[in-house]
């Protein structure tokens, strides 16, 4: 969990880079670093997670990394993540982020030159951009580069940009997984991936908490996680009467976890509103309706725990979602399944990354564990999107299978529920933010100057919020959809 900025160029200045820190503190509340130094200035802010996280930063020399995720590298005793990560540079140079298992940005000065990284999923965020010096700025969120850059850019998943040598991709160095041909086999192998992926991420001790929303993918990290791991707390936020909640009480109760609940309701919506667009950084209505249970959800439980497990990531590896039963073949489902893959970096993954870090959470995804991504890219469509006969299709077939002994039969029978509308605060956000559009006579069905089409009133409101703090363009133009035919 941190936070990286920094400037590169004629404009390198101390005061900025503090400023700019300032502007990221929810994503390191504990520490902060920075390097000033000539024609060069950047920081890091960190949350206090163990000796093993360090404090985002390591130097060597001329070298000097900035890192902001969690990396799962095997490393001597003692090694911090940003120390892995200057290991792999000094052995490999810009390729070193292929070596890398983990999420992570990350940002490398050798001595005059300046590397950005990516993971492979797009899992934690970098922006860059070019001041009117021609400086060289980055940051962990646009919010840190408003007002610092005259062109603003993502860094995108899987991609290396280097100051010297420009952008380019790298292909990741996946583990070697086979996924067995017998649908059996596969299960079992399904099942153990996503055990070890858990383990993975609870072996320092940092995770005390969970998100569950009683749906599938929660429930089933719930379940390994309390099986590895007993005595964390489990967390439910929901409209009162919503569907999640009552299924997530179920899972508890099935699992004897700790387990706390909590509603909101149409004042705590209208609330943080404001602060979903600005934490999410889009005005996506989509995006920003599931950004306001997860702010919820990220304020309450930081007065527990700053370091949580989260499902995400499950329905897009997994085929989770019900607009892929509507398409006509396996062969359109696999794209459709890729398609919503490359879009999660912006959509999905933003919205729960700005939303925990917006209330000082760190959160671990075992579904977007380099394994588990190797093994589930490998799987048949036909397994994810499975005829159960009757013309019937079920969404992630093979991961409900893989652990049905581990959950309610509710649970494993239930289907997918969208965030916002599993929580209830999709209906009652829409309510609410219509009245507010109506107040200024917002409407929909209009394009921007950027080209993006204001599909109804409420976007317009969230659409208007959006441009009073990111004024630029460039902004406007990182917004990603959720739904891809929007």
């Amino acid at each position: 969990m941190a936070g990286i900025v920094g400037i590169c160029g004629a404009s390198a200045d101390a005061a900025k880079v503090g400023g700019m820190l300032e502007q990221l503190r929810h994503r390191g509340p504990d520490k902060t670093w920075t390097d000033p130094g000539e024609r060069w200035a950047a920081g890091v802010c960190t949350a206090a997670l163990g000796d093993e996280k360090g404090t985002g930063q390591a130097t060597q020399g001329d070298v000097c990394v900035l890192f902001d995720g969690e990396i799962y590298n095997q490393r001597p005793a003692g090694t911090t993540d940003a120390q892995v990560v200057l290991d792999l540079y000094r052995r490999y140079g810009r390729l070193f982020a292929r070596y890398l298992e983990g999420a992570f940005a990350i940002a490398v000065r050798d001595g005059d030159q300046i590397v950005l990284a990516r993971d492979a999923v797009g899992v934690r965020p970098l922006y860059w951009g070019r001041d009117s010096d021609g400086s060289l700025v980055f940051g962990s969120e646009l919010k840190a580069l408003v007002g610092a850059v005259e062109e603003v850019h993502e860094l995108h998943p899987s991609t290396v940009m280097s100051s010297v040598a420009g952008i380019q991709g790298y292909v990741p160095q996946l583990p070697e997984v086979e996924v067995p041909d017998d649908v059996e086999e596969a299960r079992v192998a399904l099942r153990e991936v996503l055990f070890r992926a858990t383990e993975r991420r609870l072996a320092d001790g940092s995770v005390t908490a969970l998100l569950l929303s009683g749906g599938l993918d929660s429930s089933i990290i719930a379940a390994i996680a309390n099986e590895m791991r007993p005595g964390l707390h489990a967390f439910t936020v929901g409209v009162k009467e919503a569907p999640d909640a009552a299924n997530a009480v179920e899972m508890a109760q099935f699992l004897d976890m700790k387990h706390s609940v909590r509603a909101f309701d149409a004042g705590d919506i209208e609330r943080l509103v404001p602060k979903a667009v600005r934490s999410l950084e889009s005005f996506d209505e989509d995006c920003v309706s599931g950004a306001v249970a997860n702010l919820f959800t990220s304020e309450w439980v930081s007065e527990h725990a700053n370091c949580i497990l989260s499902g995400e990531g499950g329905d897009e590896l997994n085929g989770g979602y019900h607009l892929l039963k509507d398409l006509p073949d396996q062969e359109a489902q696999r794209r459709g399944m890729e398609r919503l893959i490359e879009v999660a970096y912006n959509t999905a993954l933003q919205r729960l990354d700005r939303a925990m870090m917006g209330g000082r959470i760190t959160y671990r995804t075992p579904f977007l564990d380099s394994e588990v991504t190797a093994f589930c890219l490998q799987m048949p469509v036909s397994w994810k999107v499975h005829d159960v006969g009757g013309g019937k299709l079920v969404e992630k077939w093979l991961l409900r299978e893989a652990f049905r002994d581990m959950l309610p039969e509710s649970i494993y029978r239930r289907e997918k529920l969208r965030f916002s509308r599993g929580t209830g605060v999709e209906t009652i956000a829409e309510d609410v933010v219509q009245k507010l559009a109506a107040r200024e006579s917002l409407c929909g069905g209009w394009t921007t100057s950027g080209g993006y089409r204001i599909n109804s009133a409420v976007e317009a409101y969230y659409y208007k919020l959006f441009k009073e703090g990111f004024p630029d363009p460039g902004f406007e133009a990182l917004v990603g959809r959720w739904d891809p035919d929007k």
